[in-house]
């Protein structure tokens, strides 16, 4: 099956608030400068990055 743009925006969309919850639930459970949650945030700053170079 081949994505078509609109479909393959929402997945990422759909990836960029998954990890956000999962960034803010490590973050309640390591702390903020824990290097789990920096990880993530690292992780989901790649994801959003990638969203605006291509559907912005």
């Amino acid at each position: 099956m081949k994505m078509n743009k609109y479909s393959l925006e929402q997945l990422i969309l759909k990836r960029i608030n998954k990890m956000r919850d999962e960034m803010i639930r490590i973050a309640h459970e390591t702390g903020m400068n824990s290097v789990e949650t920096i990880k993530y945030s690292q992780k989901l700053d790649r994801l959003i990055y990638l969203h605006l170079i291509h559907f912005s």
